[in-house]
């Protein structure tokens, strides 16, 4: 029996990047253009940054300032403690609309991109991802994926977990030593319409909770490619994009939803749920 999540914040336009960091939520609001921090609860929440651009994908190397992926102009941007960025990487003639992120302790970020113009009803055609790596080198996977998305290293940093929205596949690649990857594999592949792919996040089992926006729900996968938990939206109908597990005790599994479409985006009905999980974060592994 799928359990439904709670709404613990509201009144948002439209949420990305959610991560779980120095025990806040962190999202960014790309219709806002705000990078946000939010208390597990939901009762407190600031502003980071306010950009001149959307915001996407947020990443946290082990030393330095937050990272946050700026869309339309395709950059990584560091996230400064007055709240102002600075690019640290521009990689506008590699990607077409930048999207989500996972970044490696070392600040090596994974990026992944639409490929294409989607809002303008442009047709899927395979694209690729990103690495900037921590010098601010650019380089370009050579694996074709279409519509690139969640994304997330497993705790060793040997693999990298990739979903592809309208490929329809949840992805693992293995990470080789200067960062590059090899040997991808499909861990699933769906073949209904309905079951596009957008952000994900690992517990400490290795599973993957990845969002499923046309199904209203999150969706917990294995290794395997077995789905063992489903999450649903408060709401029925309200798409879910990206989710994070954190809490306490990392089993709080945050997900961002949302009354809109591919179509019309910016409603200003995004929300931030929670549902209580069995298996806590990957973070949160003893």
């Amino acid at each position: 029996m799928p359990k439904k999540a709670d709404i613990i914040r509201e009144g948002f336009g439209y949420l990305e990047g959610f991560r779980w960091h120095h025990n806040e939520v962190w999202f960014s609001d790309f219709a806002a253009k705000k990078v946000y921090r939010m208390s597990p609860d939901g009762e407190q929440l600031n502003i980071v940054a306010s950009l001149d651009v959307k915001p996407s994908g947020l990443g946290f190397p082990l030393h330095g300032d937050p990272l946050v992926v700026g869309m339309d102009d395709c950059t990584l941007r560091r996230i400064k403690a007055d709240g102002s960025t600075e690019i640290v990487a521009s990689f506008q003639d590699k990607a077409y609309e930048a999207n989500d992120m996972w970044v490696s302790p070392e600040g090596r970020a994974y990026i992944s991109q639409f490929g294409y113009d989607l809002f303008a009803g442009g047709p899927p055609i395979p694209s690729h991802l990103i690495i900037v790596h921590p010098d601010g080198t650019v380089e370009v996977d050579k694996e074709d994926l279409i519509f690139p998305n969640g994304i997330q290293l497993t705790a060793d940093g040997e693999t990298l977990i990739v979903s592809e929205l309208f490929g329809l596949r949840l992805n693992a690649f293995d990470v080789k030593e200067d960062g590059t990857l090899s040997n991808r594999r499909v861990i699933v592949q769906f073949e209904e319409e309905l079951d596009i792919m957008d952000g994900l996040v690992l517990d400490a089992e290795g599973a993957i909770w990845v969002t499923m926006p046309y199904r209203s729900e999150v969706r917990r996968i294995t290794q395997e490619g077995i789905t063992t938990d489903i999450v649903k939206t408060a709401t029925e109908g309200h798409i879910v994009v990206s989710c994070t597990l954190g809490g306490e005790d990392g089993r709080d599994l945050y997900i961002a939803t949302a009354n809109a479409t591919i179509e019309n985006l910016y409603g200003g009905t995004a929300r931030v749920e929670m549902a209580r999980v069995n298996v806590p974060s990957l973070l949160h592994k003893k």
